[in-house]
């Protein structure tokens, strides 16, 4: 019986050493346990997905910021509740999972928070070590190579040319848009042009294989705006390193602005570049790296995203996929550019170069994901593109492919053989960065428009809206209608922010004064009969002068500059300011303070209250008697409405300042700020333009300091 129970006891053991050492294949995915049936000498991508976000990762949701910038915020606050605008998806994944990975794998690929994984280039040993992970909850195959010395890309030396930073302007020549004309004003992009709208204000990331020729005149004419760049292939955080030409062509497309040559729908708008192609090859990795850039430009802030790019066939020795999968949920980067919508990002991507079938659909990936923009293609004439790619998908219900269709056979592109040289070409890849323009022109007339309003939008006005097929979808694109159907949408007023920075001034010579003027679409300030306003007067003793309006000096982003003209001591002078926007059919005001009204120019007619100073020095009250110390006086009257009179007394000359703060300890004036000479004095401050409350009258001379409390009540 002993030995019976002893055989038992080394059965167990042996049995339990077995499953030890068994490999943790069910959490193998079916296409990597497809992949490791072959020889142990192959190299494999794959995805490793994490079980959680490691200790304390809640803790990353007390500061959005620190997540996703404040333009990505924006942007979701769109199409989130408020309470949900980041979430487990926006924490990083846990830096201990990541380095007990790295110490089995060849390289690192991506980190990718939103799924909480990191793609690695492993042997088929090292996907063994990492299953054993206890926090490991899945391995599955990206793509599964052959080392072949032949297919590694060709880097480039860099190019350390400085970029032009963008100027306020485009050139005031008229828009020449060349032999690049017909592929704009067969969507009546040169009209919208033609209104001042040129996608100022919008961000929009291209995916394609970098920007090799970025010192090319399409580019620096109006220097591209280029807010941020990154090479997924090198993990680089330049993109042009480079051989190829079709991320110059497709950028050219979208953004560029050479007079006489061509000219993009959104030259005014902000640029991410990403690198997601390898030009010598065709494999899968080339997903991985379009769903990389497609969580880094959500989290910097992006608006559109241009793709012009497609996954379906592969080079040989890696697996194919097929049009059964064009599903809207098959293939990873279709996945992302889901994600990349519900998060509020207007996604367009090229259709495909297919052709069409009478059987099935032509689609490549990501081309098949819901509630994007799939763009396929007509020639100039207006008819389909024989190459351009079809629907339906074949999810239940199918969906019709492509969505809208711009031109994309013959299109004049810049080329990458000099800073001047341009071509044309053919494909989706051209149809699709022309109407991310168009979508950036909208968003630029009203950013408050939802993705799927932009989408909606487009169908809409589209030239088969009324008979949609998977030919050529809902149809050509119309800019101009779009524009104004975003226009009329507008139902926000501009805001303008301005805190007066004195109520008195000893300066004779003209004052600059500056206003915070924003809007959910744009501010067409280069039109004199449209720009913003500052309204002033003057009284020097005899009366009131009538309102002068005069327009910026000067712009930076949403801040305004204005000139009043000098006047001489004693003036009192009042201010207000006033803007419009582009909403249709009549333009919204605002002024500040508010109850203006007028449009071209804004604000015509004045509100009943204004900003106003005085140009001079606080008046002395004591002839030529001298304080025998520094004093500040109680407020007449107290409280008041809506002015009061303070005094107080210097004893011997110095720096003085007198400021005015709010309950909140924030400075809401300053009075006095120059040298007096011993004397008391007196100074009237107007809180016409304040609201009800406590504030506080705060002196400063040399080490004397005094507060008095203050109670305005209207």
């Amino acid at each position: 019986m002993k030995k019976f129970f002893s055989l038992c006891a080394v059965c167990i053991i042996i049995l339990s050493l077995f499953l030890a050492s068994k490999p943790k294949s069910e959490k193998f995915g079916d296409g990597l346990l497809n992949a490791l049936k072959g020889g142990d000498n192959a190299t494999y991508t794959v995805y490793v997905f994490f079980k959680d976000k490691g200790p304390e990762a809640e803790k990353y949701l007390l500061n959005q910021t620190a997540l996703v910038t404040q333009r990505s915020l924006e942007r979701r606050a769109k199409v989130l509740p408020p309470d949900k605008l980041v979430g487990f998806e926006d924490i990083p994944v846990f830096g201990g999972y990541v380095d007990n990975v790295a110490a089995h794998t060849l390289k690192i690929r991506h980190v990718l928070k939103y799924v909480n994984a990191v793609s690695v280039e492993v042997t088929k040993g090292q996907i063994y070590d990492i299953a054993n992970y206890d926090f490991v909850k899945k391995i599955d195959l990206v793509e599964k190579m052959m080392r072949n010395p032949n297919c590694d890309e060709t880097t480039v030396e860099n190019d350390n040319s400085p970029v032009v930073p963008q100027s306020d302007y485009p050139l005031v020549d008229s828009l020449n848009y060349g032999t690049g004309l017909t592929q704009m004003s067969q969507i009546n992009v040169n009209i919208v042009h033609n209104e001042g709208i040129y996608g100022q204000g919008v961000m929009v990331a291209n995916f394609d294989n970098g920007l090799r020729n970025r010192n090319h005149e399409v580019f620096t004419t109006y220097p591209m705006n280029i807010y941020r760049q990154y090479d997924f292939q090198l993990h680089d955080t330049v993109a042009w390193k480079t051989t190829a030409s079709h991320g110059t062509n497709t950028l050219s497309l979208v953004g560029g602005y050479k007079p006489g040559k061509m000219i993009g729908p959104a030259f005014g708008s902000i640029y991410l570049v990403a690198r997601t192609e390898v030009d010598s090859f065709e494999r899968p990795i080339e997903m991985d790296n379009w769903v990389a850039a497609a969580y880094w430009a959500d989290s910097l802030g992006a608006d559109v995203v241009t793709s012009s790019l497609g996954y379906l066939t592969f080079d040989t020795g890696y697996p194919d996929w097929t049009w059964q999968d064009m599903n809207g949920h098959t293939l990873v980067s279709t996945i992302a550019a889901t994600w990349l919508q519900r998060h509020g990002v207007v996604v367009c991507n090229s259709a495909g170069n297919n052709g069409q079938s009478t059987s099935h659909n032509t689609l490549n990936s990501p081309a098949d994901a819901d509630s994007i923009l799939t763009v396929g293609a007509v020639t100039s004439t207006g008819t389909v593109a024989s190459f351009s790619s079809s629907g339906p998908t074949t999810d239940v219900p199918p969906r019709i492919k492509p969505d809208v269709d711009a031109m994309g056979s013959g299109n004049y592109v810049a080329t990458t053989g000099t800073t001047s040289s341009y071509s044309t070409g053919s494909g989706t890849s051209y149809s699709c960065p022309i109407t991310a323009g168009v979508c950036a022109q909208m968003l630029s007339a009203n950013r408050n428009l939802t993705h799927m309003q932009v989408i909606g939008i487009l169908k809409k006005f589209a030239s088969n809206y009324n008979s949609p097929n998977n030919s050529i979808g809902w149809g050509i694109i119309n800019a101009k209608t779009s524009v104004d159907s975003a226009r009329k949408l507008d139902n926000q007023a501009p805001t303008i922010l301005h805190t007066q920075p004195f109520t008195s001034t000893l300066v004779t010579t003209a004052i600059t004064m500056k206003a915070v003027m924003k809007d959910n679409g744009i501010i067409r300030y280069t039109r004199s009969g449209e720009a913003p306003r500052l309204y002033y007067r003057k009284n020097s003793g005899s009366g009131w002068s009538a309102y002068t309006g005069v327009t910026q000096t000067s712009v930076n982003r949403d801040t305004f500059y204005f000139s009043i003209p000098g006047s001489s001591l004693g003036t009192q002078v009042q201010y207000y300011f006033a803007v419009q926007d582009i909403a249709l059919p009549t333009a919204k005001i605002t002024t500040l303070p508010a109850g203006g009204s007028g449009i071209n120019p804004p604000g015509a007619t004045a509100p009943s209250s204004a900003f106003s100073f005085l140009v001079g020095t606080p008046s002395s009250v004591s002839g030529n008697e001298i304080p025998v110390e520094y004093r500040l006086f109680d407020n007449y009257p107290n409280p008041f409405n809506p002015s009061t009179t303070i005094k107080f007394s210097v004893k011997e000359s110095n720096i003085v300042t007198l400021k005015i703060y709010d309950i909140s300890g924030k400075e809401v004036a300053s009075l006095v700020n120059t040298r007096l000479n011993a004397g008391t004095y007196q100074i009237n401050w107007d809180a016409a333009n304040f609201s009800s409350g406590i504030y506080f009258c705060s002196i400063q001379s040399g080490s004397f300091k005094d507060v008095k409390r203050m109670t305005l009540i209207k």
